[in-house]
């Protein structure tokens, strides 16, 4: 059964843009950073964000938990929509799951994603040493290949949601046949 798997950098839209091609192919959606939440939460006292748990636990424990999700959300039987964190596709464990899946890398322009990260605080993955926009840059170049070679569609996201929802039924269309 194929997912649609949305990846690409944080903040690109992943989960509006996921939330609203749910609606339109009448599927689940489920957001991986929920699901991985959720699983950081179980047998504790203390729910925290994906941020918060990669600064309390390190990035060790963030993305083995985070490979935990992503097993957890593929395992779905109904093809669900799924947005996954910006670092997921980088781990080659991960990468072995979305490929017998329709992989989209979501993207938008640089300048306009990195005023979205900037706005909600420094992101846990940017070290606190460099400048923000260095750290943006070289985590920017350092994904985008990663993010390339997983895809089987790429989409911008530079225009309102439901014009980007569009463009990507008629890409998924397409490449179902």
């Amino acid at each position: 059964m194929k997912h649609v798997i949305l990846i690409g950098f944080k903040s690109v839209g992943k989960s509006l843009v996921g939330e609203n091609l749910a609606v339109a192919l009448d599927r689940p959606f489920i957001d991986s950073d929920i699901v991985l939440e959720n699983l950081y939460a179980e047998g504790r006292e203390a729910r925290l964000s994906c941020r918060e748990i990669m600064r309390v636990e390190g990035e060790e424990f963030f993305r083995a938990l985070e490979h935990e999700a992503l097993k957890k959300v593929l395992a779905e039987t109904a093809q669900t929509i799924v947005a996954v964190g910006g670092g997921a596709p980088l781990q080659e464990k991960n990468a072995e799951l979305f490929k017998s899946h329709q992989t989209v890398h979501l993207t938008a322009p640089k300048s306009v994603v990195y005023e979205r990260i900037i706005v909600n605080g420094w992101p846990a993955f940017f070290p606190r040493e460099v400048d923000p926009y260095v750290s943006f840059q070289k985590i920017w170049e350092e994904r985008l290949p990663s993010y390339e070679r997983l895809a089987t569609i790429t989409i911008e996201n530079n225009a309102p949601v439901d014009d980007t929802v569009n463009k990507l039924i008629i890409s998924l269309n397409s490449e179902s046949v």
